[in-house]
This record gives C-alpha cells, structure tokens and sequence, in this order.
C-alpha cells in the first residue's frame, strides 16, 4: 500500500477518483465519426490530466471496460500506463473472487500484465481467494496490495454482510487482520473496502482493524459525506483513501461547461472537504 500513501501524503490529498465510463454518458461530440472505446480513452484520459493534482491514486472499474470488448481492455491497459505517467498508483477495480490458479491468473493479468498496484478482491471463497493476490504484489515489490470487500457501500450490502453471526463483515475483517503483512513500514499489504454510507458497520470494522488502510467508495453520488469517513478514521485520525467517481467523472452534466474543467473543480473541491474534516493517510 506504500506506493498510494506515499502520494497521498505528499499531495495532502485522501482522494482517490474513479474512472466508471458510461458511453451514453460521455460529453456531446465525443463519440462523433469514431468507436467508442476511443471516446471513453479520451475522455478518461482528460479526466486523469484534470484530476491529477487533487487526487492520490486512480480506481478503475473494470466492468466499464470489459464490456467494450478487446478495444475496452486494450484501452485499460492505456489508462493504466497513463495514470502511473502522471504519478498516480491505480486501483484495479476488480472484485475478482475466486481460488488457486484462477486466483493467480487474475492477478498476474492486473497486477504484473497491465501494472495496477492494487486490486479489489471478494473473500466470499475464505483465504485462498485473496492469498494469491497478496503474493503476487509482494512478488512484485512495487508498494502495492489488497483491498478486500469487507463491508460495501451499495444500498443492499447490510442484508447479507450484517446478517448472520458473527456478521460476514466481522469474518472478511478478521481475514484481512490474518493475511497483511507490513512491508517496509506503515500499513499492512491487505487493506479493506468498507463504504462512507455505512458508518455503524465501519466503526465496528475499525475496532477490529485498527492499524489498516481503508479504500472507501460512497462518497458522493452514493450519498456519503464527511461524517460517514469520519466514523472510518483510525486512532491518528488517517487510515482512509476516500473513492469518489459519477460526482467528479459526471460533474459537467447540467452544467454546460467543459467536462475538464468540471471534473478538475469536482476533485479540488472533494479534496479540500476531506482536507478541512481532517481526513488524511
């Protein structure tokens, strides 16, 4: 996790963006005279170059792409490349979850063949769904690891995360607990995923990981705010990277403006609320 916090704490900035592409949803004139995998890597693109001073690293969802077919991948891979040029560490948004050597494939595919430095990963399979990812990336050496699903921001996440007892949640912090290890200092290799819209579930993941770096999507379009990442904070007040994509990706729409210009305010204002709550790495 080292590469993101090193950026993170030089930029001041607990702000990762996510790029979610939607081709319908791309400025007007984009997609004119061309495919669409060439609009959303231009749009992408300038929104990487937009973004860049405001944010710490980059979450690329990758379902976005995926449906382009081979252009979409080819145009991740891209987008990878270009966001490590401007500094930026790049989350492979992934949620992959399975065992052994499908396990080892998916990570070797993101984390060695397209260079992310971290990826989300579903624990639902117990450890053997997260251990190769791990050894991939400490194989690699780069500062890069793990976030685990542990407690999602999506509206139904509760109903199953929370139901049982323990609470699946407890089980997937226990296991990301289990597996870190830190490397050359700072926080282990295995963080969590746990959403700004769920504040009672985080504070109880945080008593249960009081040392790991959180990766918290919500915040935002998803109705997260800075009181849901406060709940997060570890005992120093940091341990957070705040996810925040369709507010900042979409932040042209109604607008009139340009989508640059747009997404750059969108991130310099994000950046500056969690910077005024305190919210740091």
């Amino acid at each position: 996790m080292q590469a993101l916090v090193e950026v993170a704490r030089r930029k001041g900035s607990a702000l990762v963006v996510g790029l979610d592409p939607v081709p319908d949803r791309l400025p007007s004139g984009l997609l004119e005279g061309r495919e669409e995998h060439e609009a959303v890597f231009e749009f992408c693109r300038d929104v990487l170059e937009a973004v860049a001073p405001y944010a710490a690293a980059v979450k690329i969802q990758l379902a976005c792409f995926e449906r382009l077919g081979p252009e979409g991948m080819r145009v991740y891979g891209e987008l990878v490349r270009e966001a490590s040029g401007m500094g930026l560490p790049v989350i492979a948004d992934a949620k992959r979850g399975d065992i052994a050597e499908t396990a080892a494939a998916y990570a070797e595919a993101h984390l060695r063949r397209y260079g992310a430095h971290c990826i989300t990963v579903n624990p639902y399979m117990g450890a053997d769904a997260v251990l190769p990812f791990l050894e991939e990336a400490r194989r690699l050496g780069h500062g890069g690891g793990v976030f685990v699903l542990v407690a999602t921001s999506n509206p139904s996440a509760g109903a199953f995360q929370e139901a049982s007892e323990p609470p699946a949640s407890e089980l997937a912090a226990r296991l990301v607990a289990e597996l870190g290890e830190e490397r050359g200092g700072g926080y282990p290799d295995a963080g969590a995923v746990v959403g700004v819209t769920r504040p009672e579930a985080g504070r109880r993941v945080r008593g249960l990981l009081p040392r790991a770096l959180f990766l918290a999507p919500g915040f935002g379009a998803q109705g997260g705010g800075v009181a849901g990442v406060r709940a997060l904070l570890d005992g120093s007040g940091g341990g957070v990277l705040v996810a925040s994509s369709r507010a900042i990706l979409y932040a042209f729409e109604g607008s009139g403006g340009d989508y640059r210009d747009a997404a750059a305010e969108a991130a310099r204002t994000a950046r500056n609320r969690l910077r005024a709550a305190g919210v740091r790495v």
